[in-house]
């Protein structure tokens, strides 16, 4: 008895092993995320890898988020300064641990009231709201149709993001990197589309894409 059920364990094992050549051999037959697919069915959850914060010196700080843009962007769009803040405010303060971000409404009208405020050093500009950081965001490029084809809806919102210690005041940012997002991504926006989705979400997605310059993330290995 003790040997047939031995043989009966080695036959089941077998034919694992003959399951498993099998679906290796499919997988050599497929290709891309078929293939993809196939080992993650295999083996379990998808393969992720660790992307660490280019800067993380934002976590638990009082950041003041401040966004300069040009006369011809901001008489087409009166509203980005405090649009383009107040969604990255509420991306920093989901993904960056312990980060306070000032009001950007109060900075939007500090910088109305105030027409020399771009003369201001960043950390004298971050202490007037009692900030750890400013986080200064120089936009370049700010539209919702494509430079080429103006008649299809495409997002394109391109700025220069720096950020200055307040403890140190008249000095070079600490951290700079141009960010530039393109939404949708791969094409244009799909039929019907109008104007305030297409800003909405491009806002939204370079709000992540700014974030993600200032926390460790898990991304999905592709």
């Amino acid at each position: 008895m003790r040997q047939h059920r031995l043989s009966a364990a080695a036959w089941r094992l077998t034919r694992g092993l003959g399951i498993g050549v099998f679906l290796l051999g499919t997988l050599a037959a497929s290709s891309g995320c078929q293939a993809f697919t196939a080992l993650v069915l295999i083996f379990g959850a998808e393969p992720t890898k660790t992307i660490p914060a280019e800067y993380s010196h934002l976590t638990d700080q009082k950041v003041c988020i401040v966004v300069r843009a040009d006369m011809e962007t901001l008489f087409d769009y009166p509203q980005v300064q405090w649009e383009l803040a107040d969604h990255l405010r509420v991306a920093l303060e989901a993904n960056v641990r312990g980060i306070k971000v000032v009001e950007p409404r109060s900075v939007v009208d500090f910088q109305r009231r105030n027409a020399g405020w771009e003369k201001l050093d960043p950390a004298e500009l971050g202490k007037r709201f009692s900030a750890d950081r400013v986080l200064m965001l120089d936009v370049t490029q700010y539209s919702t149709r494509e430079p080429e084809t103006p008649h299809l809806y495409r997002g394109h919102i391109t700025a220069l993001v720096g950020v200055y210690n307040v403890a140190y005041p008249n000095s070079e940012p600490v951290y700079t990197k141009e960010v530039e997002t393109v939404y949708p991504p791969a094409s244009a926006g799909a039929w019907g589309t109008g104007d305030r989705e297409i800003r909405r979400a491009t806002m939204e997605a370079f709000a992540q894409d700014v974030t993600a310059k200032f926390y460790d993330r898990t991304v999905k290995v592709k």
